[in-house]
């Protein structure tokens, strides 16, 4: 199934018609779910949410059959293998890697590890890979339902730091031009993001630009206190300091803004644990 972007189910390379928009947030509800069994009374109350009133049960049932049909059209109308009748409500049991979302998430966990570990190319290769499943917004068609709001807010949030870990990484490759252009593209699309102020100052200084490093530190200084009334935090304040006091340490791969956070302890046994790990699939599984 595909929730980055347009709200979908592919079946045999092809979309499963899963009908309106209600009949939809029914199967979205069940999959927000993550295979836990729904009662009907609760997956109406999801389902309609933002109707003002709750259609009947015949109705919900309707939906039920219909997505199962789509989904599952080879079994018999009141049995299934992903849509599945479980005590006094329904389930909807996918399997592993069979969700976009699922393999985005674990892409990006991914080489945000690989990256504090100091694999970079591979970092940057494994982030590629995720973000070539992203066709957001997420959940398009849906996404202004109540109940799939917090789920569509932290798949945002975690996009936005896959392109900030992936333009990490391509500064710490020394990939300072294309770098550059997307920094500067991304702190207009996410100015209240402090990571991409910083990584951007960090480029333009690499750039023999100080000046203009300087400046996107007040701008993010500016934009935080118009908008958020706070100051900037601590890695903004230090990328300060050390420009200021031209500190070596900004033109080294080494940096610690280019990584999240320390590296660990084990680094050899945590990558493999990731190279054995599945892969990021295809959007279509």
């Amino acid at each position: 199934m595909t929730v980055l972007g347009p709200f979908a189910a592919i079946r045999d390379g092809r979309p499963a018609a899963l009908g309106g928009r209600r009949q939809r947030l029914v199967l979205a509800a069940l999959l927000l779910a993550r295979g836990r069994m729904l009662c009907a009374d609760r997956l109406q109350e999801l389902a309609w949410s933002d109707a003002g009133h709750v259609a009947s049960r015949a109705t919900l049932h309707g939906y039920v059959a219909q997505l199962r049909r789509a989904l599952e059209p080879g079994h018999p109308h009141r049995a299934g293998e992903l849509l599945v009748r479980e005590g006094p409500g329904y389930a909807l049991r996918l399997p592993a890697g069979a969700l976009d979302a699922d393999r985005f998430t674990d892409g990006v966990e991914r080489g945000r590890l690989l990256l504090e570990l100091g694999h970079t190319a591979e970092a940057l290769s494994t982030l590629d890979g995720s973000l070539a499943l992203w066709r957001g917004p997420a959940y398009t068609g849906i996404d202004a339902a109540p109940f799939v709001l917090p789920e569509t807010t932290r798949l945002d949030g975690l996009y936005a730091t896959a392109v900030e870990l992936r333009l990490a990484a391509m500064l710490d490759l020394g990939r300072l031009p294309a770098a550059l252009s997307e920094l500067e593209a991304v702190v207009i699309e996410q100015p209240l993001r402090e990571r991409g102020w910083e990584l951007l100052a960090l480029a333009r200084y690499r750039a023999g630009r100080q000046g203009d490093a300087l400046a996107a530190l007040r701008g993010a200084r500016t934009r935080l206190a118009a908008e958020l009334g706070v100051d900037p935090g601590p890695a903004l304040r230090r990328m300060e300091t050390a420009i200021l006091g031209q500190d070596d340490s900004l033109q080294a791969t080494t940096w610690p803004g280019l990584r999240t956070r320390p590296r660990r302890s084990g680094g050899i046994a945590a990558v493999t644990r990731l190279r054995t790990a599945a892969p990021v699939e295809s959007i279509s599984a």
